[in-house]
């Protein structure tokens, strides 16, 4: 039997409808795991049409001119927590590093994540940003397709 993902009601009714139509007089083993993967590739995809948009946005409003990348990098900091340690170079001069990457992101942290950033840039920056029906569909399925 090949692996199938369960991702709706639907999904959860098809696996039991097979499992009740097994064939008993036959061992049988069934394993569930969760999926632990990262982020998709809508999300990504949605995380840098809205860097952009927020690049742009921000350039055009309030002069500020930095690349999609480093908004990129000044917003992951500021809406997702990372663990910043003291680092002490052998010269005595003290620096305190760590910051979240997005590119280890599970898909339910990416999804948070891109939620915080739509938040984030409506109520702070005036922006409203794009949600591409098919992103949406890909990142959410049935939950917001309707």
């Amino acid at each position: 039997m090949a692996d199938h993902i369960l991702r709706t009601e639907n999904d959860r009714r098809r696996l039991i409808a097979f499992l009740q139509g097994l064939d008993l007089t036959k061992p049988r083993k069934v394993a569930i795991t969760e999926i632990r993967s990262k982020r998709s590739d809508a999300q990504n995809n949605l995380l840098w049409l809205w860097n952009g948009k927020i690049q742009e946005h921000l350039r055009d409003s309030f002069g500020q001119i930095a690349s999609a990348e480093e908004w990129h990098e000044i917003l992951v900091a500021k809406l997702w927590p990372a663990e910043v340690r003291p680092v002490e170079l052998p010269d005595g001069t003290r620096y305190r590093v760590g910051r979240a990457k997005t590119r280890g992101f599970s898909i339910p942290q990416m999804t948070t994540y891109l939620e915080l950033l739509d938040q984030y840039c409506a109520e702070n920056l005036g922006l409203l940003l794009p949600h591409p029906e098919d992103l949406m569909l890909a990142i959410y399925g049935e939950r917001r397709a309707a």
